[in-house]
């Protein structure tokens, strides 16, 4: 995160809790929790111009706790996405998604109404990007076209999954490292027929050592040592140590853990929505049609959905 947005902790607000701790004070922005667990909307910020250190710092302040934020008809060029999203860190590419047009600083995100459900990577609940040796911090997505309904993301805090689970399996998980990988992922696709396959990125500078790491399971913050689960099943290979067939079956349990509705927010697009999200405190999923909250699966059929992204920083997880 950008040194000059330094975090504070928040001023409280009595009696209320929020995403599993006390709701802070806001002065400089409008803040609307979207549910108890997760997310936010801001108000009363244009992410057009430079936030003045009063508001920026606010703006983390709600980051920080809600894990997800979420700022409505904020118009901008490519260049004020960039500005805003470097706030939070430096811009990094990603080795398998295709870059904005000729921002390589940029992914592209997109379903068309044709499409199957397929060509999005990862429409159930996932982690960005795991297989880095420094993942990245977060993401800044804004919707450029969206559907008239549907096509919502969900998004469930690890921090409260990771707290709610048995003191005994927490201890396990504590010590546990995983190997995550992407070396396969244009070769699997490859394999695919033409119409399902996923839309990557057709080439990057990645090496082959790049795309393989390991992680621990359990995410620890660097500043409060609060602890979230960083278990997910895109790019899992194993747990360090056990066999695949052991790792599958935990990790089966843990997958389902995001899928808990207490655990989560949704957000439903509108053209200009911009969203800022961690990519290892929080997992994300994007629904089909009026599906349930949390429910895999991808873009809906009636319309096509277009958000750019930029990913933000970059940090080796502890």
């Amino acid at each position: 995160m950008n040194k000059s947005a330094r975090i504070e902790m928040p001023e409280r607000q009595d009696g209320v809790t929020v995403a599993g701790l006390p709701m802070p004070d806001f002065r400089h922005i409008g803040v609307e929790p979207i549910s108890g667990a997760c997310g936010c909307e801001i108000t009363g910020v244009d992410l057009r111009e430079p936030l003045d250190e009063e508001t920026l710092g606010e703006v983390m302040k709600a980051f920080e706790h809600f894990l997800v934020i979420v700022f409505r008809d904020q118009n901008l060029t490519p260049e004020q996405h960039k500005a805003f999203s470097r706030y939070f860190g430096e811009l990094m590419e990603l080795p398998q998604a295709p870059t904005y047009g000729e921002h390589q600083d940029m992914q592209e995100v997109r379903g068309e109404a044709h499409e199957p459900v397929s060509v999005v990577p990862f429409t159930r609940f996932h982690t960005d990007s795991p297989f880095l040796r420094e993942p990245p911090l977060c993401m800044v997505m804004r919707a450029l076209d969206v559907p008239r309904y549907g096509g919502d993301t969900a998004f469930a805090n690890m921090y409260l999954a990771y707290e709610e689970l048995s003191p005994g399996l927490r201890t396990v998980l504590d010590d546990l490292k995983v190997v995550y990988s992407g070396k396969d992922i244009w070769a699997k696709n490859a394999m695919l027929d033409p119409e399902k396959r996923l839309r990557l990125r057709e080439s990057h500078s990645f090496t082959e050592d790049q795309l393989e790491n390991i992680h621990p399971a359990v995410r620890r913050h660097p500043v409060t040592g609060r602890k979230a689960l960083y278990v997910t099943e895109a790019y899992f290979k194993r747990f360090e140590g056990w066999s695949d067939e052991d790792s599958r079956g935990l990790l089966d349990y843990l997958g389902r853990l995001p899928y808990r509705i207490q655990y989560q927010c949704r957000i439903k697009w509108k053209p200009d929505t911009l969203i800022v999200w961690p990519v290892m405190k929080a997992a994300s999923s994007l629904a089909r049609k009026q599906t349930a909250p949390g429910m895999s699966s991808g873009w809906p059929t009636r319309r096509r959905a277009t958000p750019s992204r930029s990913t933000c920083g970059c940090i080796r997880p502890t």
